[in-house]
């Protein structure tokens, strides 16, 4: 029995980290952790109620809708269709996989939580390293770098899309935060300087839906923690001063507050050719344009993508520029195009009802968890891609089923 303990620590380990592995092997690993917490759970006759079943075809609504989208579609974009259903997959499988592991085998997952923030942190240490290698030590073209090149860099270096590695980053933050029960043997000023390098490194990368995420948090944290406040004061300095030295050292942080500043009118002019405050501004012209004629019924996931490009085509000509093509870059905008009113309802309906588990349980983790999902997929179509998806599909089940047996403890 002991050996099975040990082996179900190391399995949960495998799962947290897996969302820092290549593609392929991140599947894989996923696959073996999950088909490996079934089996046990079956084994061990752990009690599933009739509520987490139903709980569990709820939660995976959005996925039902996919699944019915199916037969309905023309043959000729059917294919996108289920390209999607297999892409998604996790969004019914994870609620399914944590409804039917018992308590036991759920807390036990999120005891090794831990281990997602050292992959993160190592990854990010790794990535950087990497960067600062390659355009300083080996003497590369120190003079063109920008935010783009270090963005591009990174990503290669990971294979995370830097947006997803901010959500990351900013669940990593959350979880130093609020599990110092799981760092019992760290002590407060190595706890405080991990949070400062992953602070540090979300604001190299400067996802800006993670860092208005991680604003949020903090101003709850402060909340929740206002009648010791005065016991961080020194912590909140530091706090101030790291950000303050990343945001003068990092040219990266510059740039793209530059291109913010730009757009509302402030400082050198730019365009869309080089500045993504204004591709963001396109895109929701774009998709805005595509709904006002769709909203009520959407014009189907497996078409979705195909009128995208069609409208980018066009946008080109009558530009006289190449803009290429993006997809919807929001997630509830890609719900409601895909399937109208009743897209963007489920999606919401989803949403909200984890928002209200994670209140009624008072699991400060699960929230945060939460406002980083919701805030990113105003600017990101977060289930279109495997880190997204996969990492919503996980926390939120894994959370939601065990939200009345493990609240995240606050020092």
């Amino acid at each position: 029995m002991t050996d099975l303990k040990v082996t179900d620590q190391y399995l949960a380990r495998l799962l947290m980290v897996s969302f820092f592995l290549p593609a392929k092997l991140q599947v894989v690993a996923v696959m073996l952790a999950s088909v490996y917490f079934i089996i046990r759970s079956l084994i061990s006759r752990q009690p599933i109620s009739r509520a987490d079943y139903l709980n569990a075809f709820f939660i995976a609504s959005l996925y039902l809708l996919y699944l019915g989208a199916i037969p309905l579609t023309e043959p000729a974009y059917r294919g996108g269709v289920l390209i999607l259903c297999s892409r998604k997959a996790s969004l019914l499988i994870a609620p399914f996989l944590f409804a039917i592991s018992g308590t036991y085998f759920r807390n036990v997952m999120l005891g090794q939580r831990m281990y997602f923030v050292y992959a993160c942190l190592l990854s990010c240490l790794a990535a950087n390293a990497g960067f600062i290698y390659h355009y300083y030590l080996a003497h590369s073209a120190a003079h063109g770098l920008s935010h783009v090149v270090y963005r591009i860099d990174f990503e290669s270096f990971t294979g995370i899309h830097p947006t997803y590695m901010g959500m990351y980053l900013a669940f990593s933050i959350g979880m130093v935060l609020l599990s110092q029960d799981l760092m019992a043997g760290m002590s407060r000023t190595i706890r405080f300087i991990l949070f400062y390098v992953l602070l540090v490194c979300l604001l190299s990368l400067l996802a800006k839906s993670a860092i208005i995420a991680l604003a949020i948090m903090l101003l709850h944290f402060a909340y929740i923690k206002r009648w010791r406040l005065m016991a961080f004061k020194w912590h909140l300095v530091a706090m101030g001063v790291a950000t303050a030295l990343a945001c003068y050292f990092v040219p990266f942080i510059a740039q793209r507050s530059a291109e913010v500043m730009s757009f509302l009118g402030i400082g050198a002019h730019s365009t869309i050719l080089d500045n993504s405050m204004y591709v963001r501004k396109m895109i929701v012209d774009v998709d805005t344009r595509l709904l006002k004629a769709n909203w009520l019924t959407g014009v189907g996931p497996g078409r979705l993508l195909h009128l995208l490009k069609e409208r980018y085509f066009f946008y080109s000509i009558n530009h006289n520029s190449n803009v290429s093509f993006y997809d919807p870059h929001s997630e509830y905008m890609y719900e409601w195009l895909s399937f109208g009113i009743a897209g963007i309802a489920v999606l919401v309906t989803v949403l909200m009802a984890h928002v209200r588990r994670a209140l009624t349980a008072h699991n400060t983790l699960y929230l945060y968890c939460l406002i980083i999902l919701i805030t990113t997929f105003f600017t990101e179509s977060v289930l279109a891609r495997q880190q997204g998806v996969l990492f919503y599909s996980v926390f939120t089940s894994l959370f939601f089923f065990s939200s009345g047996a493990e609240k995240p403890k606050v020092e």
